[in-house]
């Protein structure tokens, strides 16, 4: 289990111990206690070798493995796919497609010349068919307004009900924009000596604690970034109300790379943030004076996003490549959190807590789309998954978002690479979309096992 770090742990970093991996992918504890034999990178390096050879089997029992340690990557099950097809592995390829198309991927295989030797049956085609319609456009999502600003401006989107106005960080000039309905934005703060702000990835609002929350980093996309200042970072409190500056908690300079980004609150005052470029979340307790290292390992991937119960009870840490780690802060234990067959937690760039719902952002995969997840009554696993938009036109990488009242409004081209694209704000009501009722994979497959008797593939 992960260990929280408190108490002026600062300068210690948690070690993921592997057998958190392996108890989201509900293997055994002895399983889950074995060290891999090579890295994610050793095996890719091997994969892709085995590829280039042709060496079926051996890009088989690789991309297995990496399945096993990172089972929401897309691109590992279609390996699998690829290398049984070539070995004429139809039952394992038809497993690995359905286990796909039930994760609602879309991805067509007649497009890999690899899975010509199992094209002719009825199964393959009734399958693939089914993945390629998961590419439609479906669920609701509206654009709302349009920025005058680049996608790749973007830091972070919050609601404040205070002015009644979204506020929008950028990251080159380190501003925060007030916008209303119609996108007009005014400036509210930037980067000065003043304020010591650098690019703003990370906003959050307390409208009755008066309070505005920042956390912001010197990057190179911040147009004043120097040398000197890289790796440093701070976490900012201003008076909502007057912007005066209150206080500035800044990261310890140790030589390491830092970006902080999304920012959540608790009722109780705790603030916590999560650092993209190191794999930490660190944690400002109500009457603390500093941030202090909360919880991280070397083992996490790629951190974008963090949500909180306002209890403090659950904290929710987004990775784009390993899914949802959930802390219990009082217990001070974690895990990556769990659900159906179903479930796929790849891409997660966005996360809000609402009720006992988690709203994500899904990029990088095919359809990109927003998803509600349904929690049991304990707050510990994900019951019940529901897609609420997905593949939509104006989806171009979503990302951060935040909730206003019964939607979720979120930046649908975050990520784009359209340096002409203006920054598209959609919205999508909470309650949209239907929970998704996976079909019964034991009984398609010996129906395919009875197919296969019969002599009909």
């Amino acid at each position: 289990m992960f260990k929280i770090l408190r108490n002026g742990a600062v300068t210690v970093l948690m070690v993921l111990m592997l057998s958190m991996i392996a108890e989201a992918q509900q293997t055994t504890t002895a399983q889950a206690a074995k060290r891999p034999e090579k890295t994610v990178a050793e095996l890719e390096q091997l994969v892709s070798e085995a590829y280039q050879e042709k060496n079926w089997v051996r890009f088989y029992s690789n991309s297995m493995k990496l399945n096993k340690q990172r089972p929401f990557v897309p691109a590992y099950m279609i390996n699998i796919v690829l290398a049984s097809a070539a070995l004429d592995q139809k039952r394992t390829a038809y497993h690995y497609m359905l286990k796909m198309q039930q994760q609602g991927l879309s991805y067509d295989f007649n497009q890999y010349e690899e899975t010509l030797p199992i094209r002719d049956t009825e199964a393959y085609e009734y399958i693939n068919d089914l993945m390629v319609k998961a590419g439609d456009p479906s669920g609701e999502g509206a654009t709302f307004l349009s920025l005058d600003l680049k996608p790749f401006d973007l830091g972070d989107i919050t609601w404040d009900g205070s002015r009644e106005r979204f506020l929008v960080g950028t990251r080159a000039d380190g501003k925060l924009l007030a916008v209303d309905d119609s996108g007009k934005s005014d400036v509210l703060l930037k980067a000065d000596d003043e304020n010591g702000l650098w690019s703003i990835d990370g906003i959050a609002v307390d409208t009755k604690k008066n309070r505005l929350w920042i956390a912001s980093s010197a990057t190179p996309a911040f147009t004043a970034f120097v040398p000197t200042d890289a790796g440093h970072g701070a976490l900012f409190e201003f008076e909502l109300d007057s912007l005066n500056l209150l206080e500035r908690y800044n990261l310890a300079v140790d030589g390491l790379r830092h970006e902080l980004g999304g920012v959540a609150l608790t009722t109780g005052g705790d603030v916590y943030v999560v650092d993209r470029a190191t794999p930490i979340i660190y944690r400002k307790a109500p009457s603390g004076k500093k941030l202090e290292v909360f919880a991280g390992g070397p083992q996490l991937v790629a951190l974008t996003d963090i949500a909180v119960t306002p209890d403090n009870s659950r904290v929710f840490v987004a990775d784009a490549v390993l899914g949802i780690l959930l802390i219990d802060p009082a217990a001070q234990r974690s895990a990556m959190l769990a659900g159906p067959e179903n479930l796929n937690l790849s891409g997660i760039y966005g996360i809000q807590f609402s009720g006992e719902e988690l709203v994500i952002t899904q990029s990088g995969l095919s359809p990109e789309r927003i998803m509600r997840l349904q929690m049991n009554a304990e707050g510990t696993t994900v019951e019940t998954v529901s897609p609420m938009a997905s593949g939509l036109e104006g989806f171009d990488t979503p990302g951060v978002g935040t909730i206003r009242g019964d939607s979720l409004y979120y930046f649908a081209n975050h990520g784009s690479q359209d340096a002409e694209a203006d920054l598209l704000l959609m919205a999508t009501p909470l309650d949209a979309g239907n929970e998704v009722k996976a079909p019964d994979v034991r009984q398609f497959e010996e129906a395919l096992r009875q197919k296969a008797k019969a002599g009909e593939q």
